[in-house]
């Protein structure tokens, strides 16, 4: 299963509202209106300046300021030229989106209607509201905080990302930036279920998927995994008569990643790396293996891990072989 896959089935918990740690910052009252917490502005303004950017471009604003365009740049890149990897200073991409949008006392909805492509199983179209807060009622410009949460044909569904969005409007500037989750509970993840299913059923693991909650406890009852201790880094699990220590050593989303499982004298490590906006030192040839396009936009981003080694490493303990 892929990584997008992964996200789609489990991104999204419903009626989650305010008991999320990522839904924080709002509350939603019987009249279904959303109740703004204006104390947060600062605080989230701090942590916006200690963030990480992602992304950044331009803003458009309808003449009936009811809809605003967002367009993310990117000058200069990474690219696959004519079969070689160079760093080409004049590669020019824009991604645009369009949103309605609309206020709720300090909240702000962010608008678009989606229509399913032609391979997607279910073909509803809907519309879908981003909820957003840390701003002024009435005013884009601003910091404002995605809260995990949105409107879908008016009703609401949370996610449980383990990284913070932040969005600054300033004019006709916009930019994005991230903030890994420090109380973020990595033993409930799709990492986690991966790789409950592996010792169970030897499927894959991926290490980018730390990021992502999923609620583990019908693997562990499936394959008869016990939970004897557990911390939101950390985990002692026993499985077929052994025991494991599983420990997130660093998690820093779209960056890097370092986990490690123990069984008895044996240790596997197993790290990911990725690097969206590729330095030109960084872009040549001698690592072709390790670059991929994003999203057929003909820019490459670095990613590297070692899932197999992770896996191999793994099998070993249990005594089993690859098939």
């Amino acid at each position: 299963m892929k990584i997008n896959e992964i996200k789609n089935v489990f991104a999204f918990c419903m009626g989650c509202l305010a008991l999320l740690a990522g839904c924080a910052g709002f509350t939603e009252d019987v009249s279904g209106n959303v109740a703004d917490h204006s104390d947060e502005a600062n605080q989230i303004e701090s942590q916006y300046a200690l963030a990480r950017v992602m992304q950044s471009g331009k803003v458009v604003r309808s003449s009936a300021s009811d809809s605003i365009m967002l367009i993310l740049e990117v000058n200069g890149g990474c690219v696959n030229q004519s079969g070689s990897i160079v760093y080409n200073p004049d590669f020019y991409y824009r991604d645009t989106s369009r949103y309605a949008y609309s206020f709720r006392g300090d909240t702000l909805l962010l608008t678009n209607h989606y229509v399913p492509d032609r391979y997607e199983v279910d073909q509803t179209e809907y519309d879908e509201s981003f909820i957003l807060v840390g701003g002024t009622s009435g005013k884009l410009d601003g910091v404002w905080f995605f809260t995990q949460c949105r409107y879908r044909e008016e009703k609401i569904y949370c996610s449980n990302y383990g990284y913070d969005t932040y969005m600054k409007i300033n004019g006709n500037k916009v930019e994005y930036r991230v903030a890994d989750r420090e109380d973020y509970d990595y033993m409930q993840t799709v990492f986690v279920w991966e790789l409950f299913m592996f010792l169970g059923s030897h499927n894959s693991i991926q290490l980018e998927t730390p990021f992502y909650y999923t609620d583990t406890k019908y693997e562990q009852e499936e394959y008869g995994i016990s939970i004897l201790e557990k911390t939101k880094k950390s985990m002692k699990f026993s499985y077929n008569g052994l025991t494991f220590d599983l420990n997130v050593d660093y998690a820093y989303y779209k960056d890097s990643l370092s986990v490690t499982l123990k069984s008895g004298d044996v240790t596997c490590v197993g790290k990911h790396r990725e690097i969206v906006n590729v330095p030109p030192e960084m872009c040549n040839a001698d690592d072709v293996d390790n670059f991929y396009e994003i999203d057929d936009t003909g820019l490459l981003k670095y990613q590297k891990q070692n899932d197999s080694e992770f896996e191999t490493c793994i099998d070993g303990i249990l005594g089993r072989s690859r098939e």
